[in-house]
C-alpha cells in the first residue's frame, strides 16, 4: 500500500540516529503491549465516542546513557465509535515512527526512564464496520506528539526488559465527517507497553 513511504521515513529516522549509536552504546529491541486508542475534539482528554481497544508491536533502537535518543516503528490499533445505532465507526490501523529524547537514570538493576518526542504515523488501514472506509480524498498521514516513562530491568548499559506507558496525543485533524459534524479530530492513545532490548 505505502510501504514505499514508511520505509523512506523509516530509513531516514534510523540514519539520524547513527551518530548517537556510535557515540553511545545502543540497545536493539522489540516492544508489544495494549493500545487505548480514541479521536477527540475535547483538548487532552477522551471525547464522547468510544474508544478501540488493540494491540501494539514492532520494533526499537535507543542509545544508552543518562541522555539519549530512541526511534521505534511500531503497528498500533486505534479508533471511533458511536453509540447510536446507525453511526458509522473508524478501525484505524497505523505504522507509527516516534523519535524521541530520551532520560535514563543509571542506577543498578532498575534503571527509571522517560522520554518526549514527535511522531508520524502511516494508516496501513482503516475499516468501516465490516467494509473499506470510503475514499474520500483525507489523508492518510497523521502527526502526534509522545510522552512516556518506564523501568528497564538489568541496568542502564545492559541488555534487559522494560515496562513503559505512553500517551499519544494527535496533532492533525482526520477529516472524519461522516462520523460527525465536528470540524476537527484528533487521535488520543493511551499504550502499556513491555519489551526486551539486546
Amino acid at each position: 500500500m505505502r510501504h514505499g513511504t514508511f520505509a523512506q521515513a523509516l530509513a531516514a529516522t534510523l540514519a539520524m540516529l547513527a551518530p548517537v549509536s556510535l557515540a553511545a552504546q545502543a540497545h536493539f529491541g522489540f516492544k508489544g503491549g495494549v493500545s487505548f486508542g480514541n479521536v477527540s475534539n475535547s483538548g487532552v482528554l477522551p471525547g464522547d465516542l468510544g474508544q478501540r481497544t488493540g494491540v501494539a508491536g514492532g520494533v526499537t533502537l535507543v542509545s544508552g546513557g543518562l541522555l539519549g535518543l530512541g526511534v521505534d516503528a511500531l503497528y498500533a490499533q486505534r479508533g471511533i465509535s458511536s453509540s447510536a445505532a446507525d453511526a458509522n465507526e473508524r478501525r484505524l490501523d497505523y505504522v507509527d515512527i516516534p523519535a524521541y529524547l530520551r532520560v535514563q537514570l543509571p542506577t543498578p538493576g532498575l534503571s527509571p526512564f522517560g522520554y518526549i518526542g514527535p511522531q508520524v504515523s502511516f494508516e496501513v488501514r482503516c475499516r468501516d464496520h465490516d467494509v473499506a472506509c470510503p475514499s474520500d480524498g483525507r489523508s492518510t498521514t497523521d502527526f502526534a506528539g509522545v510522552i512516556g516513562a518506564g523501568l528497564k530491568f538489568g541496568g542502564a548499559s545492559a541488555p534487559g526488559f522494560t515496562v513503559e506507558a505512553r500517551y499519544v496525543y494527535g496533532l492533525k485533524d482526520l477529516h472524519l465527517s461522516t462520523i460527525t459534524t465536528s470540524e476537527s479530530y484528533k487521535t488520543r492513545s493511551f499504550m502499556l507497553l513491555g519489551g526486551i532490548l539486546f
